[in-house]
């Protein structure tokens, strides 16, 4: 008997990019630097201010063989568009030569920014100025049109990226790191002296407050706290960071 041996077709294999570190990776290197930067700089100020993340990738072509929909959920997921709990991101994915991009929207933002929106700014905003060449004016005016739709979502911004939060929190341990040996150094300064007092090394003066009871010269007790190290809790940061990642699977994608 002969056995027929079928082979499976093979599986289309979406691969993620990695995690960017800002809100605007230009990979195919088709934007301004001073554009991308005033972006980026706009989608922080846009997370202090509402607490909603946008992410704009944009790359030569797409990585694997799997569709730009498969990818979008998969970097969504990965990169944890969105804060923790409230799911606000938008992930804004553009593959050049392969001429599609795609608007991914996180569940919380479904709402207000949904999939007809999402295409109304793919083909009317963005898609006149790719089919020109003009990435970069494409980019720039279909985020601002994000912006602009997600803006009215009933969440409010706590003055910081989750980013900076993760700088807070490390400059709060650092600095009760630093007061907490402050106050072991005192303790042993303190139990140092009480030692002397009992060996008969210090003692009390007629007006000169400490005396020491050898011919050592005394050391300036006079030591004063380091505050020079300032806090670094007003510093900004435009780092990108997520917490978020559930899309639901809203947006829409497009071609020129």
């Amino acid at each position: 008997m002969m056995t027929v041996i079928l082979a499976a077709s093979p599986r289309s294999r979406s691969e993620t990019p990695p995690k960017p570190s800002k809100y605007v990776t230009d990979v195919a290197g088709v934007m301004e630097p001073d554009r991308v930067s005033r972006l980026n700089e706009m989608l922080a100020a846009f997370e202090r201010e509402t607490s909603n993340q946008v992410v704009v990738y944009v790359a030569p072509s797409k990585p694997g063989d799997g569709s730009i929909e498969e990818i979008a959920v998969d970097a969504f997921s990965k990169w944890g568009i969105g804060q923790k709990g409230r799911d606000n991101g938008v992930l804004f994915l553009v593959f050049i030569s392969d001429r599609q991009m795609r608007i991914e929207v996180g569940s919380g933002l479904e709402g207000v920014l949904t999939d007809a929106m999402s295409k109304r700014i793919t083909n009317d905003v963005v898609k006149p100025y790719f089919k020109r060449g003009e990435y970069g004016a494409g980019v720039e005016a279909g985020t601002s049109a994000i912006l602009s739709v997600v803006r009215g979502e009933g969440f409010k911004g706590s003055g910081k990226t989750v980013a900076e939060h993760g700088t807070t929190v490390l400059s709060t341990w650092l600095g009760c790191g630093i007061v907490a040996g402050g106050i072991l150094f005192v303790l042993a300064a303190l139990v140092a002296v009480w030692i002397a007092i009992r060996k008969g090394k210090l003692s009390f003066g007629t007006g000169s407050g400490w005396s020491s009871s050898d011919n050592t010269s005394s050391s300036s007790d006079s030591w004063s706290s380091s505050d020079s190290s300032s806090s670094s809790d007003s510093s900004s940061s435009s780092d990108f960071s997520g917490g978020g990642g559930s899309s639901g699977g809203g947006g829409a994608s497009d071609s020129w």
